[in-house]
């Protein structure tokens, strides 16, 4: 493998000038490629990316270089790599490690450096190792991975408000800390390999104008640690924790163990390590969100293991995405890594992933979002959903909405009583029937945001829905609804519970001064 890039400070602002001058944007990338070849390379397919930049390239466009240079890993010339780097020079390219020269004078780069799209702050470039595409072979064991899907729902679930301490557990190429430097005073970024703190250290810095940092002064904004999980925080308390631990359940005797992604641990133990000492770590009031994988025996319900993880006093709240059977799995992370590339070995991991699960009964893995947060005297939040559907990304602002408003509606009375509320714009209401039946059969709410719910409604509470205009309170409707209905206490506080409920998740605003607010 190549050396980590080295995150020299001036050479970086340089480079960031270079990249920003010829317009290394993920805009601009996918307007130059089109959509074929786009789409193509996103298939891991270069040929129709090449055959745009041919025309480009013989013509000096710097933004061809880059793209050839860095997404496709193809050789450029000598004259055309100091065209790129007119600022930094290509012996800066050189000295900070994302290129080097060949034998026959051409340069190629020796990292994966992909330009960044985000809501805030903006646009923003992350190195990381070459990927299986660019390599032409399975991945390396120590592998730094760049900017995937997982890192990006990651970002996209985590809460953004303001704090002073956030800890990124495993930080990689450092994707989840540059989120965290957009709304946290000081981030802590932790990593088991040297070689990712590295890239991170080098991502941040590379990023240091748009993130508002002092590239003299890191250690004012971030601190970098060397360890495993929890380990080297031990004795800290942060108000925000994030990570994309190495979730994934290969065999424990496996060959290779990529440590993005492994820890040689039997089964989900990692996971159910770290959901079960992260209270350890959090101030009070204090969140964590994480991605993970859990197993499955038999026909108990997906969360039955996981439910029991957490301290008793934490509050968790777990959506499961997706889950697979041990043969998809195994086909899953092969492919991953691109094992799939070496065919003999590929059939022996597939077999070892098949005989691990086998030898522990798991029928079933999981994979799904969890956030946890640590409060003091006061009853645990257990929730746990199975949602599969499409989401309306970033769903971080909806489930904290959904959090704050069940903290507001958490005590023993009916907190929403004296509400006015609404069924906001984004809802809609859908009824199903058979041809020639008198009456709907089905009632349906879907919301057009956020988790992007669809649930179904008795005819109680879809007539409180419609009856939400923002004029009357809602213990005014709901008595009126159990009246006409002939609704006992039972069912009724059935009936309040349920609305509750439709209020947390969104389906119902406070009406206040003629508009409905969240």
């Amino acid at each position: 493998m190549h050396p980590a890039p080295v995150a020299h400070g001036p050479d970086l602002a340089a480079l960031a000038q270079d990249l920003t001058s010829a317009g290394y944007t993920a805009d601009n990338i996918a307007h130059l490629l089109g959509p074929t070849a786009a789409a193509a390379l996103d298939r891991e397919q270069l040929i129709p990316a090449r055959q745009v930049l041919a025309g480009p390239l013989a013509e000096g466009n710097r933004l061809a270089g880059f793209i050839s240079c860095f997404m496709l890993a193809d050789p450029i010339s000598t004259p055309l790599a100091e065209r790129l780097f007119a600022t930094v020079g290509l012996d800066g390219a050189l000295a900070l490690n994302i290129v080097r020269l060949t034998k026959h004078g051409d340069v190629v780069a020796t990292v994966d450096l992909s330009a960044y799209a985000t809501d805030h702050p903006g646009d923003m470039w992350v190195a990381s190792d070459q990927t299986a595409l660019q390599l032409g072979g399975p991945l390396p064991a120590e592998h730094i991975l760049g900017v995937g899907k997982a890192s990006m729902t990651l970002a996209e679930i985590t809460p953004r408000h303001e704090v002073d301490t956030a800890l990124d557990i495993g930080t990689g190429c450092g994707v989840q800390a540059l989120h965290l430097l957009t709304h946290a005073r000081h981030v802590t970024i932790t990593d088991v390999s040297q070689r990712a703190l590295d890239f991170a250290v080098f991502n941040v810095m590379l990023n240091a104008a748009v993130l508002d940092i002092d590239p003299g002064n890191l250690d004012d904004r971030v601190t970098v640690v060397l360890g495993n999980m929890l380990e080297p925080v031990a004795g800290q308390r942060f108000e925000l924790v994030v990570t994309n631990p190495p979730f994934v359940i290969a065999p424990a005797a496996s060959a290779i163990t990529h440590t993005y992604r492994e820890t040689g641990h039997t089964g989900d133990r990692l996971v159910k390590k770290l959901i079960a000492t992260i209270d350890t770590v959090l101030t009070d009031g204090g969140q964590a969100v994480m991605l993970a994988n859990w197993e499955m025996f038999g026909k108990s319900d997906w969360h039955a293991r996981l439910s029991t993880w957490p301290d008793s006093s934490l509050d968790i709240w777990a959506i499961q995405r997706s889950s697979s059977d041990p043969a998809q799995y195994a086909e899953i992370w092969l492919r991953d890594s691109s094992e799939h590339l070496d065919p003999d070995a590929y059939a022996q991991a597939y077999a070892a992933y098949l005989a691990d699960f086998a030898a522990r009964g798991v029928t079933q893995i999981g994979f799904g979002w969890v956030w946890l947060r640590q409060r003091a005297h006061t009853p645990p939040l257990r929730r746990f959903e199975y949602l599969t559907g499409a989401v309306q990304q970033p769903v971080a602002s909806a489930w904290a909405n959904s959090v704050a408003r069940h903290d507001e509606t958490s005590d023993d009375d009916w907190a929403l009583a004296n509400s006015h509320l609404v069924v906001p714009d984004w809802v809609t209401y859908e009824q199903y029937q058979r041809f020639g039946a008198e009456h709907p059969e089905v009632l349906m709410a879907r919301s057009g945001t956020g988790f992007a719910r669809h649930i179904r409604l008795d005819t109680a509470t879809a007539a409180v829905l419609g009856a939400c205009d923002g004029e009357l309170t809602v213990r005014q409707i709901t008595a009126a609804v159990a009246g006409l209905l002939e609704l006992d206490d039972t069912q009724t506080a059935a009936l309040q519970d349920e609305i509750t409920a439709l209020y947390v998740d969104g389906f119902l605003e406070v009406f206040e001064h003629g508009s409905a607010t969240g």
